[in-house]
């Protein structure tokens, strides 16, 4: 918000600049100050959304409403839009999960007099790809050569004689049968919701992608009917449809990023809080 008002400020200025030269019309000024004081409303509400926000996440974290006040008053970068997920074993990974672990303990107290190991039901792992961008050698995603990859998470129960292990458990208890398929339940919802996370954030990055190339082409614009309005060559409604576009396009950029950096948390989560991968 604070950079669209600093936009049209300096589309005021020019118009200002104008019109004390004789070149152009109280109208044109009127229009562009009209056009800022609208943009300077908005910037209340968001930060009124900022302080709501933060209040919210204090009494989450169960300390008082203002507790986090200081701490996170100045702005904080997004993550990078070209963050790569680590994913690293991802067995290892999804077994760290809260609701995996609690099955699996079902799951051994439920089989311990059969000699089944829970650590040997786990499934094997695939691993298509790792999350990202594989981008050219400046590591910027937003360029030409850059090139999105999405993770695959293949998941292989055949190397276990699930049958036999599922035959044994059902013969001894059928409690046992119950939590082994409760614990192979688990494992897939917990598959599920990792590979849901992994393309939200593999298109959110791409939307991102394309959205900042549209704000650069936009700010282009810009710059071209800025000057050809001070040259006399086009009205002023034609400078501010383009600086409407350009306000458009940053605004879906903001809430894109927003989306990318919280499809990122999401991964992580759905991962039990998998590290970011070292020089990412």
């Amino acid at each position: 918000a604070e950079q669209n008002v600093e936009l049209q400020q300096a589309s005021l200025d020019i118009v200002s600049a104008r019109l004390d030269a004789g070149r152009g019309t109280e109208f044109d000024r009127v229009r562009a100050q009209a056009e800022l004081d609208a943009l300077r409303a908005a910037v209340p509400q968001r930060q009124a959304d900022v302080q709501l926000s933060l209040h919210r996440l204090a009494v989450l974290t169960g300390q008082p409403p203002a507790a986090l006040n200081e701490q996170l008053a100045a702005p904080q970068e997004l993550p990078p839009m070209n963050a790569r997920i680590a994913v690293g074993a991802p067995a290892e990974v999804l077994r760290r999960r809260p609701d995996i672990q609690a099955a699996e303990r079902r799951l051994a107290a439920a089989t311990a007099r059969i000699g089944v190991a829970t650590a040997d039901l786990f499934p094997r792992f695939t691993l298509g790809a790792l999350l990202g961008s594989v981008a050219g050698s400046d590591g910027d995603l937003f360029t030409a050569g850059a090139e999105s990859r999405s993770v695959t998470l293949g998941i292989d129960w055949t190397f276990l004689d699930v049958e036999g292990v599922r035959a044994r458990i059902a013969a001894a208890d059928a409690t046992g049968a119950e939590r082994l398929a409760q614990y192979q339940q688990a494992v897939l919802l917990a598959l599920e919701e990792t590979e849901n996370g992994l393309v939200r954030y593999r298109h959110a990055q791409e939307r991102s992608r394309w959205l900042l190339a549209s704000s650069e082409a936009a700010q282009a614009a810009v710059d071209q009917a800025r000057l050809r309005y001070e040259q006399g060559y086009i009205e002023y409604f034609e400078v501010l449809d383009a600086e409407q576009q350009l306000t458009g396009v940053r605004s879906d950029l903001v809430q894109s990023r927003i989306e990318t950096a919280t499809a990122m948390v999401s991964v992580y989560r759905s991962l039990a809080g998998a590290p970011p991968v070292p020089g990412a």
